[in-house]
């Protein structure tokens, strides 16, 4: 068995990821690894990348994949994210946990019948010590737990890998999201082929990426044009903030500041400093 590692659709890519998730089985089996509940779908999951007749809230949640659970009523959302900013992803997981609860009916006042949700997010690029956060409503006192309308579950992938169970299925979707090479891939398979879990991610993902016309016609669309806009943005600040430290180190230099006192001013490379050095 071998996985065909595809240089621009790797395995943490959002479509592809958008994708594979829309299939039930990949779908609980990766929702019960971070949140350890389990869950039963009647149908398949609701994706970014396969609209249906049915996906209303796709115009108001934007995640990769969701669904409702017909066990214990709760919306499961699953979202993979690459680099991001921390403080726009905590309040846009907070804006889109609350607009899931704000868009559901409700009649009579009966405000208990609400649905709880649970957002997901695997972060495969933020170096965090935990690997799970679980994020409550709780009492700021005595932290118990006010109401589980709410829950947001951040999964840190390069956290997982280091500390949780080898034998979890948490961990082998992490080795997964992580393969960025076809000798990743090949390191993958050798580990993982002999597990049920492992086998459909290989297959999904050989499946997948076949049909690269496909994937590149789901990346054209609104959806993840306006994605990869807002990334593009994000790549264009980090640009610009890299450009003003570049010419505040110029200016340092040219009144005589030393290169490891610019360094530890500006929080850039010491190589960088030098290279600006004529």
């Amino acid at each position: 068995m071998k996985l065909n590692y595809h240089e621009r659709y790797y395995p943490s890519h959002d479509v592809v990821f958008s994708v594979m998730f829309a299939k039930k089985n990949l779908f609980c089996a990766l929702i019960t690894s971070v949140t350890g509940d389990k869950i039963d779908l009647n149908g398949e999951p609701h994706s970014q990348a396969t609209l249906r007749e049915d996906d209303v809230l796709l115009n108001s949640i934007r995640f990769d994949t969701f669904a409702w659970a017909q066990n214990n009523n709760r919306l499961y959302t699953a979202d993979i994210q690459r680099s991001y900013k921390e403080a726009r992803l905590e309040r846009r997981t907070v804006y889109y946990a609350c607009r899931a609860i704000s868009i559901q009916e409700v009649k009579d006042m009966a405000y208990e019948d609400l649905n709880p949700v649970n957002i997901s997010f695997m972060l495969t690029d933020h170096n965090e010590k935990k690997a799970v956060r679980r994020i409550k409503l709780c009492d700021t006192d005595t932290f118990e737990v006010y109401d589980d309308l709410i829950e947001i579950t951040l999964v840190h992938i390069p956290a997982v890998i280091r500390s949780t169970d080898r034998k979890s299925d948490l961990y082998l979707f992490a080795r997964f999201f992580v393969i960025s090479s076809q000798d990743d891939a090949d390191k993958f398979v050798n580990e993982f082929e002999s597990t049920d879990l492992g086998k459909e991610l290989i297959a999904m993902y050989n499946n997948a990426v076949a049909n690269a016309n496909n994937l590149a016609r789901i990346e054209a669309s609104p959806y993840f044009t306006g994605r990869l806009t807002e990334a593009q943005l994000e790549e264009e600040r980090k640009k610009a903030e890299r450009k003003a430290l570049i010419k505040s180190a110029r200016k340092m230099l040219s009144l005589g500041l030393s290169q490891e006192i610019i360094s530890e001013s500006l929080d850039l490379d010491i190589n960088i400093i030098r290279s600006l050095i004529i």
